[in-house]
C-alpha cells in the first residue's frame, strides 16, 4: 500500500462470542432496522489510528511485539449490557467487560505497549453503534432486562489495515501479537 493506511487494534473473542454477540446484533436489526456496524464481528476496540503513511504505521507497529509479548493472557469476563450516549444524537449499545483494577492494569499495559496517549476507554464489545434516539428508545428496554455471562482468554492483539481513501476498503489482517509469545507473520 502506497496511499494512506488506517490501522485497527483490537481483541477479538472466539467463534463462540463472536456468534452470540452477532445474534444480538441480528435481533437488533429486526427491532430497529439496519444499522452501520450490524455485520461486523464482534471485538474490543484497542486503539484506531486514522490516515498514517504506511512505512512510519509499519515501523511502528512492529515495535510493539517485544512489550506486547511480555503481557499474559487474560480471562476477561463479559457480563450484561450498557449504553454510552453520544450528546443528543446516538448512543450505543455494548456488552460489558468486567473489570477491576488487575484487568484495567492489564488494558493499561496493553495500550502501553502500543505507546498509545488517550483517556481511559472503557473496554466493551460494541452491538449497536451511535443509532439515533428513536430507535434506542425501541431497542434499550430490550436489552436492559437481558442477562449476558460469557468469558474468555484474550491471548492476542490483531492489527487490522486498510487503505484510507479507497472507498469501501476491506479491513485485513496485517499482524497478530500473541501474548507472552513472539510475533506471527502474515
Amino acid at each position: 500500500m502506497d496511499t494512506y493506511t488506517d490501522y485497527l487494534m483490537l481483541i477479538a473473542p472466539p467463534k463462540n462470542v463472536i456468534y452470540d454477540i452477532g445474534r444480538y446484533k441480528r435481533a437488533s436489526a429486526r427491532v430497529i432496522g439496519d444499522f452501520p456496524g450490524m455485520n461486523s464481528p464482534a471485538h474490543i476496540s484497542i486503539n484506531h489510528q486514522h490516515r498514517c503513511k504506511p512505512f512510519t504505521a509499519r515501523h511502528a507497529i512492529s515495535q510493539m511485539s517485544e512489550k506486547l509479548g511480555l503481557l499474559t493472557p487474560q480471562e476477561l469476563q463479559i457480563s450484561n449490557f450498557k449504553y454510552f450516549t453520544h450528546g443528543q444524537t446516538g448512543f450505543t449499545i455494548y456488552a460489558c467487560v468486567v473489570t477491576n483494577d488487575h484487568v484495567d492494569r492489564w488494558f493499561k499495559g496493553v495500550q502501553n505497549s502500543m505507546r498509545v496517549i488517550q483517556k481511559h476507554s472503557i473496554p466493551h464489545i460494541t452491538v449497536a453503534k451511535n443509532i439515533p434516539p428513536d430507535k434506542f428508545k425501541m431497542l434499550w428496554p430490550k436489552f436492559e432486562q437481558c442477562k449476558f455471562q460469557t468469558s474468555f482468554i484474550a491471548d492476542k492483539l490483531t492489527v487490522l489495515e486498510r487503505e484510507t481513501y479507497v472507498q469501501h476498503s476491506k479491513w485485513r489482517i496485517f499482524k497478530e501479537y500473541r501474548f507472552g509469545e513472539r510475533l506471527m507473520e502474515y
